[in-house]
C-alpha cells in the first residue's frame, strides 16, 4: 500500500484503494460505477469494471464510457420499431445480416429498448422483422412472466415514415 493519506483530499486515512492506480481514497471520495450502470451491454469494458476508483481514474475510464452509452441510449430511445405483423411498407436504407435475440428480460418494453439498443450500438436507427413472447413462469400461487424477443437491425429513411404519419393525422 501507499501512504495512508487520500490522494483527493489529503486528509489521512484513506481507508479504500483505488482499484486501478492503487491510491488510497477516503469514503468521501470514492468513486463507484452504480450497479446495472452498464446493464444493455453484451460486455462490460475492462476499465469500468472496478468497484472503488479514485476520481481521477474515474474521469480517465468510466466517464468516457458512460457518456457513450448515455448517447447510445438515446438513440435506441429514438428508433423505429416496426413488428413482424405490421404490414406497412418500410422505405429500408439497408439492413443487418445479424438477428439480435433476447432470451431473457423482465417485462416488454425493456425487451424492444434492448433490441433497439443492440441496433444503435451498431449504428442502426430502426429494428425490423421484431416479434417479442412472453412465457408464464409459475412458482406455486406467484406468477410472472418472461419475455423473449428478435429484430433485425436496419437504417430506415426516417424523413418518409415522418411525413407519412403527418399525412396520416391530417386525413
Amino acid at each position: 500500500m501507499k501512504d495512508q493519506e487520500c490522494v483527493s483530499c489529503r486528509k489521512p486515512k484513506g481507508i479504500h484503494q483505488c482499484q486501478v492506480c492503487e491510491n488510497m481514497v477516503c469514503k468521501n471520495c470514492t468513486m463507484r460505477v452504480a450497479e446495472g450502470a452498464f446493464s444493455f451491454l453484451r460486455v462490460i469494458p475492462p476499465g469500468v469494471s472496478h468497484s472503488v476508483y479514485c476520481g481521477a481514474c474515474f474521469d480517465e475510464n468510466v466517464l468516457p464510457v458512460q457518456e457513450e452509452y448515455e448517447e447510445i441510449m438515446e438513440r435506441a430511445k429514438g428508433a423505429f420499431i416496426f413488428f413482424k405483423s405490421q404490414r406497412k411498407e418500410v422505405p429500408l436504407l439497408g439492413k443487418s445480416k445479424e438477428t439480435h435475440r433476447i432470451e431473457s428480460c423482465p417485462d416488454r418494453d425493456e425487451t424492444i429498448l434492448r433490441l433497439a439498443f443492440f441496433a444503435a450500438q451498431e449504428g442502426y436507427n430502426a429494428v425490423i422483422e421484431t416479434e417479442v413472447i412472453s412465457e408464464k413462469i409459475r412458482n406455486g400461487s406467484y406468477q410472472t412472466s418472461n419475455w423473449k424477443g428478435s429484430g433485425v437491425p436496419a437504417r430506415v429513411n426516417a424523413e418518409k415514415i415522418e411525413l407519412q404519419d403527418l399525412l396520416k393525422q391530417r386525413y
